[in-house]
């Protein structure tokens, strides 16, 4: 998984508030959040259930649009650029994994992982080949989701999520169907994504999520603000 081109830098939310209708109610979810998960690192991100943790990293994504603030890119406002442009930067700089992987049914690992990269196809199921080689799943490749475990079906999102070089990975619970040992193999290879330069951002329940991560923040009241930590030591980490 390690990077050929120097990495493009994360988006960074700033000041951002969202609300949502909840019947005849207006819920602020978000008011005046700030986040820009740092590169080489992982950023648990943390907080109660209805926080605002997977809205914030919707936003952070350029899947949903805040109310008022800004997600910026290299101190591009992108809410402010077209569908296409904003669809285009998502596309090339940020890769998502979610607690559910989303992989495609009818499609093999291999298909699943290459359909994203734009191109060639020759050289697109060449370097799924070498993702799923590097996420332990090279001779999974013909196989559908179906026939393949939980923790397998992450693995697979993941080096889906990379195959285009993104600088960026957001993941939204990605350990919250697994068992412990399944959830140790995706922290090793979040660590490992991380140490190659990107920016790695986890939002999470999951106590051994935090303790491995470089950075805890939490959504609280609306904002986000760090919480107590210690960087992981190596024997700590995954």
């Amino acid at each position: 998984m390690t990077p050929v081109n120097p990495l493009p830098q994360p988006p960074e939310a700033r000041a951002v508030h969202k609300s949502f209708a909840l019947r005849d109610h207006r819920v602020d979810v978000l008011r005046g959040a700030d986040l820009c998960p740092a590169p080489g690192r992982i950023t648990a991100l943390v907080g109660h259930s209805g926080s605002g943790k997977t809205t914030l990293l919707q936003i952070l994504g350029l899947l949903l649009p805040p109310d008022s603030g800004s997600v910026r890119i290299e101190e591009r406002d992108v809410w402010q650029l077209s569908d296409n442009e904003r669809a285009d930067l998502r596309r090339r700089r940020i890769g998502f994994v979610f607690q559910t992987a989303n992989l495609l049914p009818q499609h093999s690992a291999l298909r699943n992982v290459a359909l994203p990269r734009p191109g060639d196809a020759h050289h697109a199921r060449r370097a799924a080949r070498e993702l799923l080689d590097r996420v332990g799943l090279a001779g999974r490749a013909d196989h559908r989701p179906g026939e393949l475990s939980a923790g397998e079906q992450q693995r697979v999102a993941l080096a889906r999520a990379l195959v285009n070089g993104a600088g960026t990975v957001l993941a939204d619970e990605p350990t919250g169907n697994l068992d412990a040992d399944n959830e140790r193999r995706m922290l090793r290879l979040f660590r490992e994504t991380a140490d190659e330069g990107r920016a790695v951002l986890l939002v999470t329940h999951s106590p051994a999520v935090a303790d491995v991560a470089d950075t805890v923040l939490s959504v609280t009241d609306g904002r986000v603000i760090p919480e107590p930590h210690n960087s992981p030591s190596p024997e700590a980490r995954p």
